[in-house]
């Protein structure tokens, strides 16, 4: 009787453990783990697999050429610029070639790094840690703004002397030139405006230092580069007003010139 129930306890234990495998085969097939999933151990480190580690890389890379080139195209309206004054021209140069070396330092260490999580570290750190690059372009566009402002204003200037030039000889000549005086004055000041704007545009983003996450200096910045395409903005207003003025001129100068040659002609004709 004894053996018995020995016999029957033992097919029944016997029979319960062969269950077991079973049914935790069934639960694993169940969730489909995948091969080449990132793990997260109990100790908060990181892997990755090969292919992942290779992708994360492949976009890493791609992220600082983009960078780099638009720092390089940078740098080359940097060197064209013509107005600007030769420090701060120096100065962006200098602030855009050492970015452009310290990602391309980065973009060799991301391509050595064998650790996932200093890949992943490292990968963070092109929009985190480089905060300059986000300071720098917009500072070289409103310096290039600025820069074609002052041109333009130049090339406005000198044509509103060869302007003032034929409005005092058509006065001289007896036309009414009132009008065109007044419209030349605008013009000067307009232009005068346009130049002191852009400059005011270059001052105020010229100092400007990257925050490295610092918000209150972000927002510091952040105000000044607000406040500087601003006075772009009014410099580019100046400019469309003086072009109009500049219009104005040269078709009065051309009325006013042809009410002389006529008065000319019918004075020598009646002599």
């Amino acid at each position: 009787m004894i053996m018995k129930k020995i016999s029957y306890l033992l097919a029944a234990l016997g029979f319960s453990l062969a269950l077991v495998p079973a049914f935790a085969l069934a639960q694993t097939a169940g969730v489909g783990v995948s091969a080449n999933a990132t793990v997260t151990t109990p100790a908060a480190s990181v892997t990755m697999s090969v292919s992942a580690m290779a992708a994360a890389k492949s976009r890493g890379d791609k992220e600082l050429d983009r960078r780099v080139e638009a720092l390089t195209d940078a740098n080359i309206r940097v060197q064209a610029m013509q107005k600007v004054t030769p420090t701060f021209k120096d100065n962006l140069g200098t602030a855009l070639q050492t970015q452009i070396a310290a990602f391309n330092a980065l973009k060799t260490k991301i391509d050595a790094d064998t650790d996932a999580a200093t890949l992943k570290t490292d990968i963070q750190s092109i929009t985190q840690s480089y905060r300059v690059y986000a300071l720098v372009l917009p500072q070289v566009r409103i310096a290039a703004a600025a820069d074609r402002a002052v041109t333009i204003s130049t090339m406005m200037q000198i044509l509103g002397t060869k302007l003032a030039a034929r409005i005092q000889a058509a006065g001289a000549a007896g036309a009414d030139v009132t009008a065109l005086t007044a419209t030349l004055d605008d013009l000067g000041s307009k232009i005068s405006d346009a130049s002191t704007e852009a400059q005011a545009a270059v001052t105020t983003s010229a100092s400007l230092a990257p925050d490295n996450g610092d918000k209150t200096v972000m927002a510091s910045n952040n105000a000044a580069l607000k406040t500087a395409r601003t006075s772009l903005s009014t410099a580019n207003t100046d400019l469309k007003a003086a072009r109009k003025d500049i219009d104005t001129i040269v078709k009065g100068l051309k009325k006013a010139e042809a009410s002389v040659s006529a008065t000319t002609t019918a004075s020598t004709s009646t002599n």
